[in-house]
Order: structure tokens, then C-alpha cells, then sequence
């Protein structure tokens, strides 16, 4: 037997789909405040990102033979795992990632698929990276890089599916997304991680 819907069932179903199309309208515009396009916060935050550049580089200069000498413990278990200058270098990297970020969608509106948008993915692969790097994964430090990549690839994951959204319930949005695309944001993502696990090395395995 056919089921029969009702001009209330409809109205309800189209009232839940308007209010969930609101909510994430909402969420979709966190891609874009107004105050995000003054340039000089993202100046500002790249800025300070290479002064802890400078200062990680400049601890690793004067303290040559202090591997892993930053541990912090919860409860117990230890969660951090790492050397002070990687934390600061940590700090570089996910600032500029920011700020890179800021500046070229929301100050000069450059979108995506562009040449400008593999270079901020890259480097946001990159920050994922660098902050994976510094927890306390395994007493195995070769598990830390394939764990550091596929965090970066999760992370990747997430922000393409937000954007899929957007795009689905945001018909005057500003984000281009395509198979090809994405594609090619992921390989590059992917070489940011791994460039990030070789500077590693240079920062911490020579004190071993």
C-alpha cells in the first residue's frame, strides 16, 4: 500500500532541511569574516612565525647536544616527548600556516585551485606535522612519521569534507573543489608532511 504524505509532513520535512541549511550557512562563514580581510593580522602572524624561526634555530645552534630535553606528563602518562627548540619551530611553522592561510583567501581573495592554494596546503601539511611530531606517540620513533603523515592526511580530509559542504549548502560561496583537485592538494600535502620529517631529523636524531 502506497504511503500518502501529508502537506504537514512536507512542511515540517522542508522546515528541518531550511533550519539545518541555516546552521551550517553559519558554520560555512567561519571561511570568511569580514575582519579577516584586513592583511594585517596574517602579516603580523607570518611575522612572528619566522621570529620563532630564528629563535629555534639559534637554540639548536647554542644547544647542540640537547636531543629530546621537553616532557610534560598527565596523570602519569606522558604526553609530551620532545626538545624545546622543536616546539618553538612547531610554533614557526603552524603560525605562517595560518597566516599564509588568512592572507591569500580572505585579504587577496585568492581562491581555490590556484598555484597560491597548493602552496598554503603544503604548508598546513607541514604544521600538522610539526605538531604531531612533539606528542608522545610510541617508545618507536619510526612509527612517529608514518603517524605524523596520516594525521596530516586526516586533517585534510576533514577541512575537504567541510568545504564539500559548503559548497552543497552555500550556493554563493567562494570555494571551488573538484576530483582533480584534490588530488593534487593531497600529493602535495603528503610532501609538506614528509619535508616536515626530514627537518626533524636535522632538529632532534643528531643527538641520539
Amino acid at each position: 500500500m502506497a504511503s500518502v504524505s501529508s502537506p504537514l509532513n512536507c512542511s515540517v520535512t522542508f522546515s528541518n532541511n531550511r533550519y539545518l541549511l541555516g546552521r551550517f550557512s553559519k558554520i560555512a562563514q567561519l571561511h570568511g569574516h569580514p575582519w579577516l580581510e584586513n592583511p594585517i593580522l596574517s602579516i603580523a602572524l607570518i611575522a612572528v612565525g619566522f621570529v620563532l624561526l630564528f629563535i629555534s634555530l639559534y637554540m639548536m645552534k647554542r644547544e647542540p647536544k640537547h636531543g629530546y630535553n621537553l616532557e610534560r606528563k598527565i596523570a602519569g602518562h606522558k604526553i609530551l616527548d620532545t626538545s624545546n627548540r622543536w616546539m618553538v619551530f612547531s610554533a614557526f611553522i603552524g603560525l605562517v600556516a595560518i597566516g599564509a592561510h588568512y592572507l591569500a583567501e580572505y585579504a587577496l581573495h585568492i581562491y581555490d585551485i590556484t598555484p597560491v592554494d597548493r602552496i598554503t596546503h603544503g604548508i598546513s601539511g607541514m604544521a600538522v606535522a610539526a605538531a604531531i611530531l612533539n606528542a608522545n606517540l610510541t617508545r618507536g620513533r619510526r612509527v612517529y612519521y608514518p603517524t605524523a603523515i596520516g594525521v596530516s592526511w586526516a586533517a585534510f580530509i576533514i577541512w575537504e569534507v567541510y568545504e564539500l559542504l559548503s559548497v552543497m549548502f552555500d550556493p554563493n560561496t567562494n570555494i571551488e573543489t573538484g576530483p582533480w583537485d584534490l588530488g593534487i592538494d593531497l600529493w602535495i600535502d603528503t610532501l609538506g608532511a614528509l619535508a616536515i620529517c626530514f627537518i626533524y631529523d636535522e632538529f632532534n636524531e643528531q643527538d641520539q
